[in-house]
């Protein structure tokens, strides 16, 4: 009998079956086996703390009566169409998790244009805030939408998801077609002309960062983010900046550090050049969930300085100073059954990534979708659950609010989680 015959068969009987004790039987084990969650999560990195000791010393400094640091968190989405509001589940998971439970209401929103040729709109900025109820904590999110970009390139396959091909096709292929269709262009798109034009976004929505509190934004915005105007340099040394990427955004967010690195070399203005100065000494941190680094290196030109981190990140490194970061924590989140991320192996990073961002390697391998046996045809788990699941994922949550290896470390974390320390020899 074939493996679709034994299939039929075992429904058959099991929808037939009179026996009280069987469907009792079988009841019972679905229940047990969705009652124990068995998903793998595996840290590989050292011992961080997470945003709540940001938050932790802004409080101490504010009931002291000194200090008036934010914390900013900026959303890069990646692959797939993405609608203003699309980080609203992660939003309200960490600041839960964060004991902000205060919103300013309402948002403010920049249209970002491309400052430098065109003036083109190149996508949209949400900016939330979010407090405690005795406001001795501040965390100001930003969420950046630029799939706009991709549009009319994608829209060449756009016939492949009309009715006239997709009924022609098995339900699950037509679900994981349209998966790869709405997913799968943007890397490419990204290799292209387009990939100017998301830069700038991202390059936008980090000078807007800089901008300073809350009350320094207008409530509508449309105009280009002016890098030598203000204190942006004095606000990169006043306030905590946190990356939340997403697939193609790990890229993304990885060249933009880098060409804001370059401009203490490059910049035209005094303001501009003392951005680029400030950086090293700014905290900065990348939470990647399902990380693209490796995929997004191939074919793109190598970073100008490669396989020197400590030569340039050691104090006393030969060309310490001529770093772009001191310290960059990067938290790459993968998924083994997400066919479109990968994690980030230590010599990835030391022969791949820019050795002047000082990158500081955590890999968090964990399972998002459970899987699940197709009855002798072997398991499966869901490839759209397995490559966006982060943002509900309470492992995730708990990790990105309160690291691992410190006393603020979850329980979610001690008990669901393995952690192998590492540590860097000669440091």
């Amino acid at each position: 009998m074939t493996k679709g015959g034994r299939l039929a068969l075992l429904t058959a009987l099991v929808l037939l079956s009179g026996c009280a004790s069987f469907a009792k039987g079988v009841t019972e084990a679905i229940l047990e086996q969705d009652k124990e969650d068995t998903r793998a999560c595996h840290i590989d990195g050292p011992a961080s703390q997470g945003l709540e000791a940001f938050l932790r010393a802004q409080e101490q400094e504010r009931r002291a009566g000194a200090g008036s640091r934010r914390l900013k968190v900026l959303m890069v989405h990646g692959i797939g169409e993405h609608q203003p509001g699309y980080s609203g589940r992660l939003t309200e998971n960490l600041m839960r998790a964060l004991g902000l439970n205060v919103r300013e209401e309402g948002f403010k929103e920049i249209d970002l244009r491309e400052p430098e040729v065109s003036g083109d709109r190149v996508g949209q900025l949400r900016i939330s805030r979010f407090t405690n109820k005795a406001r001795t904590r501040d965390l100001i999110f930003y969420e950046l939408t630029w799939s706009a970009i991709t549009e009319d390139e994608k829209s060449i396959i756009a016939f492949d998801d009309s009715t006239e091909y997709t009924f022609r096709r098995a339900a699950l292929n037509a679900m994981f077609k349209g998966f790869i269709n709405s997913h799968i262009p943007d890397s490419l798109i990204f290799l292209g002309k387009p990939r100017i034009r998301i830069l700038s976004s991202v390059r936008q929505a980090f000078c807007w960062m800089t901008q300073g509190d809350w009350d320094a934004y207008l409530d509508a915005a449309d105009e280009p983010c002016n890098l030598a105007a203000g204190q942006r340099a004095q606000q990169l040394l006043e306030d905590d900046y946190v990356f939340v990427t997403h697939s193609l955004g790990s890229r993304v967010v990885i060249d933009t550090l880098q060409y804001f690195g370059n401009l203490a070399a490059t910049g035209s203005t005094p303001g501009v050049v003392a951005v680029g100065q400030a950086l090293p000494q700014a905290n900065l941190r990348i939470y990647m969930f399902a990380n693209q680094l490796p995929l997004l290196e191939m074919g793109q030109e190598r970073a100008p300085v490669r396989g020197q981190i400590q030569s340039y990140c050691r104090p006393q490194g030969r060309h310490y100073r001529d770093r772009i970061l001191s310290d960059l924590p990067i938290y790459a989140f993968s998924d083994p059954n997400d066919i479109l991320s990968y994690p980030v192996p230590p010599k990835f990073a030391a022969d791949y990534l820019d050795s002047r961002l000082c990158p500081n390697i955590t890999n968090i391998t964990l399972n998002l979708a459970p899987t699940v046996s197709l009855l002798g045809l072997g398991e499966l788990a869901n490839p759209a659950e397995a490559h966006g699941g982060y943002d509900h994922d309470e492992r995730v949550i708990a990790l990105v609010a309160r690291g691992i290896g410190s006393a603020d470390t979850a329980e979610v974390i001690k008990q669901r989680c393995t952690w192998l320390e590492t540590t860097k020899s000669g440091w």
